[in-house]
């Protein structure tokens, strides 16, 4: 198994899932807050037209690969981890934690109706999780003071965000330092679309995804060499 994995000037590492919950379990330990987020197609794609979205990932505690496009665009073959990224097992270990031991979590997101699905759908399959509260940009108008408060007074263990990239990782990186958590967890827009998009839509936009992944990454090995 590739530990890290090199891809469009990106290092990033290919913990197993029961590797990266030993992380989690040291930043819940933690006085400080510890950032983790998603990395799909989308937010690679993306980095290359966005140096400081790429500054943003590289500045994570713990980035999870979300895509197993990307593993395998690595050159990553292990079927262990292929088959826990195509399942979203890091997702699924992390909520089941965080439920079995009735976490407070904060929703953060962009719209009321993206934080109501997100919030039934941890209700539905993770009910031990408590919800602290729950905020959507969409409705902050100037600074965002307003929401920062709102997160500092609830002391949340986790802050789950579906902010769309590269708004969730800019809001990270300009008030990590305010925000009173003991984990950042950002999951990106895609992961509160599943339960509306449909199969269809979401299998065309992987393949469109895919293609420009490869098509960047051939162009920036013709650029290494």
């Amino acid at each position: 198994m590739i530990k890290k994995l090199e891809i469009l000037g990106i290092t990033l590492n290919n913990d197993t899932v029961a590797e990266a919950m030993v992380l989690v379990e040291e930043f819940l330990d933690s006085t400080m807050m510890n950032t983790i987020e998603a990395i799909s197609m989308d937010t690679l794609v993306k980095t290359q037209e966005d140096d400081r979205l790429k500054e943003c990932i590289e500045q994570l505690d713990l980035a999870v690969v979300s895509d197993k496009e990307i593993l395998k665009a690595a050159g990553e073959t292990s079927r262990q981890r292929i088959r826990e990224t195509a399942d979203n097992d890091f997702f699924r270990e992390f909520a089941k934690r965080a439920s079995g031991n009735r976490r407070n979590v904060f929703l953060l997101g962009e719209t009321k109706e993206q934080l109501e699905a997100l919030e039934e759908f941890l209700a539905e399959n993770y009910s031990g999780i408590q919800i602290a509260g729950r905020f959507g940009l969409a409705d902050c108008t100037g600074d965002y003071d307003m929401v920062i408060n709102e997160i500092n007074i609830a002391e949340p263990d986790v802050i789950m965000s579906v902010l769309a990239s590269p708004r969730q990782e800019y809001f990270l990186q300009d008030n990590r330092e305010k925000l009173n958590a003991k984990i950042w967890y950002g999951l990106g827009e895609v992961y509160s679309d599943k339960k509306v998009v449909s199969e269809v839509a979401g299998f065309a936009r992987k393949l469109i995804q895919k293609g420009m992944m490869h098509s960047m990454i051939s162009r920036y090995k013709r650029k290494e060499e």
